[in-house]
């Protein structure tokens, strides 16, 4: 009897333009769903396009953080809607399965608490503008450096950083408890060039200013002209000359190379030549010379 029925009902063909028109409406709410997201990632893209263009431009590193988590912000929100009209569509209580979820969430946030404190410290980072994707920073835990390297992308929940020998970090944004960030000032390189104490140092000086004075500006990265602090020291029979380079974020180290490389070939070309430690063997020599006649 109850077979019958059942099969009775499968044989209605109105139960079966119901859920066929079901199925249409819930795979309408999904391609709406998918244009929307399209819709809005193209928005946020052409908002920041125009921002980009006015004086409250910012920085091109700060909007790419801020359109990557606006859109998946927006993704989220978008599916999470479309999600809860197909199964409004399927005539499923919603309310009932969110009430549900509701004390399941609140069960599982007292066991989820690390992931609720990342989601907080990613909130603050992005806010207080710490760092952006394209930055260069050192994370520490605790006072413990844990990742150094370029930020690759920026999330609520952790932070992608790739190192130096192209190891991937990813850290959950609740641990992070300092930041050092490299990119977002100047910055300030000291260049040691050796001569021989027996160079006139005032000589030697001139050269050099008259030397940047006139070429400086062919290395891109330099922010200013290198300023000759002078005599730093004087170990081995070498005359220590410091140079202070000021440079744009994090390209100290290549500047300084190629400074030091033209730098060298400049006073080779004045008849100045670096010099090598030199050791005074004078000592060494009378103290042999002792033993020998003992």
């Amino acid at each position: 009897m109850f077979i019958g029925e059942i099969m009775d009902n499968l044989r209605d063909p109105e139960l079966w333009m119901g859920i066929a028109s079901k199925l249409i409406q819930a795979l309408i709410l999904i391609i709406a769903a998918m244009i929307l997201v399209r819709i809005a990632n193209r928005m946020i893209d052409n908002f920041f396009q125009v921002k980009s263009k006015s004086r409250l431009k910012g920085s091109s590193k700060r909007n790419q953080t801020l359109i990557n988590v606006l859109q998946n912000a927006a993704t989220v929100f978008i599916w999470f809607v479309a999600i809860m009209m197909v199964l409004e569509t399927f005539s499923l209580p919603v309310r009932t399965l969110l009430a549900g979820a509701g004390v399941v969430g609140l069960a599982i946030g007292f066991g989820a608490q690390s992931l609720v404190k990342d989601m907080i410290t990613g909130f603050f980072i992005i806010l207080e503008n710490q760092f952006d994707k394209g930055d260069f920073v050192r994370v520490n835990t605790s006072g413990t450096t844990v990742a150094e390297g370029e930020v690759l992308s920026l999330g609520l929940r952790a932070s992608k950083i790739q190192g130096w020998e192209g190891e991937l970090f990813i850290i959950p944004n609740g641990t992070i408890n300092e930041v050092v960030n490299f990119s977002r000032y100047n910055a300030i390189s000291m260049l040691d060039m050796n001569v021989s104490v027996e160079e006139d140092l005032d000589a030697v000086e001139n050269i050099l200013e008259q030397f940047f004075e006139a070429r400086w500006q062919e290395e891109e990265m330099l922010v200013s002209k290198p300023e000759i602090l002078g005599l730093q020291g004087i170990e081995n029979g070498e005359a220590i000359i410091r140079i202070m380079l000021e440079t744009q974020p994090m390209e100290h180290f290549g500047v300084t190379r190629r400074m030091r490389k033209a730098i060298k070939n400049h006073l080779e070309g004045k008849g100045i030549y670096i010099s090598v430690p030199k050791m005074d063997i004078q000592d060494f020599d009378d103290k042999m010379a002792k033993d020998e006649g003992e």
